[in-house]
């Protein structure tokens, strides 16, 4: 892949990928496998792994070469010699050797993993064997793929990883499951079971390791690379959904698109900021909730800030360099997806037995301690939008706590507010990287240890925080975005009601002289008060005022029965306007106004739900993919053509 290849193509591509390997053959060949098939196969999308047919005739190469070497005397690591730091110990029974192995790495208990991840486990290590120098026998590369067309997955124990000589503890039982231990368990159809009992279900046959094979299958991060991948996979998501929620953000608050103009981004020239800021102006284009052009060149307004606070205004320089974390991180994983992970490596094309450490997860711990901090640094950006977009003193005239009804009584987001703090504080805390919490293990031997698989768990719980945190934000700026819209409504019938009047002369600079969210939530109390600011221009204006709150109680009951939502499409981007369609229209979730009959909890169900089952990965295709006409520029600097005084009069008639 070129290093000027942006974030969306790849990211898109591979999510291309994963959509077409439903009900799939996946053929392993120890080269090709990407993080889009590992995911499809764990979460079997595919059903059937198999072999590339050359690699059998490599894979018995490889192991009858090994089988000459040990016959002719040689001393080998992990054949006939202990293990780690016991390698000073030799032993002629090279079968021992192998169950031992399985048996004194058998010490797990408590939480275990995912069957799902132990099923990408299975394919990656097959993948790895699979490369022929491991010095393992085709039948124990066909088991790995057997298990995983017949759906037998052993159990696994979460813990005791510290992925430097591999994951050794969790992948030995998968070994243990493979080699026949008694009471070893899987799950079978969905069931736990004796891997007994499941073997003989499935007509397959457990194997006698023979010398090297059962350290070749555990020998390697393959716990961490596996749920690394998958981690990724949703984590690219989320990536792409805080740009989402950054532009939606700029609707809510009115933001001002120079922030992304194509010069700013050429001054400071990361490929990360400038394919952000070109994405939010594509997913805004169109918008009229957004302010155009360049603030320098209007006329001044000393009541306004000049420019937009820093959530806004430097989003793209913040989200920038996470797209260019994610890139390099997929690359890391998919290097350990495709290689030969075990000590000591036979290769019988060259004459050589080398000892090595390719089984150190580093790379994998990098990844994921970076890909963590890039999912803190969305988080923190969503939660800084947020905060402004809940504030009644930043958010530019929408309720407190954006409150459909009565502020008096009704308390709106309040508690999706604290919520989200809890989130984020709870993210901040998760991303400490695991690389400086290493400790000395296995008499010195394992000195330095990668944790990779500890560090993917946090990754994936990070993943989740974020995914909790962006589902908050869709559901709360959906609220603001229709706040917004019926603030300009309301905003416009009151100018129009005027105009109506004749009087236009008389009452020229009159504002409301209320909050517009308490003229339309409390329109009856509100009444007298604005009836009063009339009287005191002289002017007797109950039918003005009739007219208006006409208006005002129609756009009320489109905004609280939903039939609101085609207005409001029709003044948002060409990207937020389907994320907000999906939200109102696809999750049918309504305008909140206080109704006992629509939880928020259950609101916010529906739209995790749809992130985390990746039902919103249909909308991020269609609203990421290039526009062959599209223009930064243009998108950034064209004013968007407002609806003159009679087409919004039209407007407010149709409600």
């Amino acid at each position: 892949m070129s290093d000027q290849t942006d974030h969306v193509t790849y990211f898109l591509d591979l999510i291309d990928e994963w959509r077409s390997l439903q009900d799939t053959t996946l053929t392993l060949d120890g080269r090709s496998l990407t993080i889009s098939k590992l995911v499809a196969v764990a979460e079997k999308h595919i059903h059937n792994v198999v072999l590339e047919p050359e690699v059998t005739n490599q894979l018995k190469k490889n192991a009858a070469y090994l089988h000459d070497k040990i016959a002719s005397g040689h001393v080998i690591y992990g054949v006939n010699t202990g293990y780690g730091g016991s390698a000073n110990v030799r032993s002629a029974d090279v079968l021992e050797l192998q169950r031992t192995l399985i048996r004194h790495l058998n010490v797990g208990f408590g939480e275990t993993v995912d069957p799902r991840i132990v099923r990408g486990v299975m394919a990656v290590r097959a993948n790895s064997l699979a490369l022929a120098y491991s010095g393992v026998r085709p039948e124990i590369v066909r088991l790995l793929c057997a298990m995983i067309n017949a759906d037998v997955v052993p159990v696994v124990p979460l813990r005791g990883s510290i992925s430097a000589s591999g994951d050794l503890a969790p992948t030995s039982y998968i070994a243990a499951c493979m080699s026949g231990r008694p009471d070893a368990r899987v799950v079978y159809g969905g069931k736990e079971t004796l891997a007994t009992e499941a073997f003989e279900e499935a007509k397959l046959l457990f194997v006698e390791f023979q010398a090297k094979e059962a350290l070749a299958v555990v020998n390697a991060s393959s716990f961490a690379s596996t749920l690394a991948a998958k981690v990724l996979f949703d984590a690219n998501i989320a990536a792409l959904l805080t740009q989402v929620v950054t532009a939606m953000s700029m609707e809510c608050l009115q933001g001002r698109m120079e922030s992304f103009h194509p010069t700013v981004h050429l001054g400071l020239p990361h490929q990360g900021n400038q394919e952000v800021a070109r994405n939010i102006c594509k997913l805004l284009q169109g918008s009229r909730l957004v302010k155009h052009g360049l603030e320098a060149s209007k006329e001044d307004d000393p009541e306004i800030l000049k420019q937009d606070r820093y959530p806004l205004r430097t989003s793209a320089q913040w989200i920038g360099p996470t797209t260019e974390i994610l890139i390099a991180s997929i690359r890391r994983v998919t290097v350990e997806l495709n290689s030969v992970n075990d000590n000591p490596i036979i290769d019988h094309r060259l004459d050589e037995i080398i000892h090595g450490g390719n089984f150190q997860g580093i790379s994998t711990t990098v990844a994921m301690d970076q890909t963590r901090q890039a999912l803190q640094l969305c988080g923190k950006l969503v939660f800084a939008q947020l905060s402004e977009i809940f504030n009644y003193m930043m958010n530019d005239g929408l309720p407190p706590n954006l409150s459909g009804c009565d502020v008096r009584s009704d308390f709106g987001f309040k508690g999706v507010d604290i919520a989200t703090a809890s989130y984020a504080s709870e993210l901040d805390h998760v991303t400490n990287p695991l690389t400086n919490h290493v400790l000395s293990a296995e008499m010195h031997n394992q000195s330095i240890n990668s944790m990779a698989l500890v560090s993917a768990r946090m990754t994936e719980k990070a993943v989740e925080l974020l995914q909790m945190m962006l589902t908050n934000a869709l559901c709360a700026q959906c609220q603001a975005i229709d706040l917004r819209w019926l603030q300009i409504q309301v905003t416009n019938a009151w100018k129009s009601s005027i105009k109506r009047s004749q009087m236009a002369d008389r009452l020229a600079g009159i504002e409301l002289p209320v909050p517009w969210y308490q003229v339309a939530f409390c329109a009856s109390e509100r009444y007298e008060i604005m009836e009063a600011v009339l009287v005191s221009r002289g002017i007797h204006g109950n039918w003005i005022l009739s007219d208006f709150f006409t208006v005002v109680d129609r756009l009320r009951v489109l905004v609280t029965t939903g039939k609101h939502v085609d207005e409001v499409v029709a003044c948002l981007g060409e990207g937020t306007r389907e994320v907000y369609s999906f939200v109102r229209e696809t999750l049918k979730i309504q305008f909140d106004h206080g109704s006992k009959e629509d939880p928020f909890d259950l609101s916010l169900e529906k739209i995790f739900g749809s992130i985390q089952s990746r039902q919103i990965v249909e909308l991020l295709c269609r609203v990421f993919r290039k526009d062959p006409n599209f223009c930064h520029i243009t998108a950034c600097i064209k004013p968007v053509r407002r609806e003159s005084s009679e087409e919004n009069s039209s407007l407010i008639e149709k409600c």
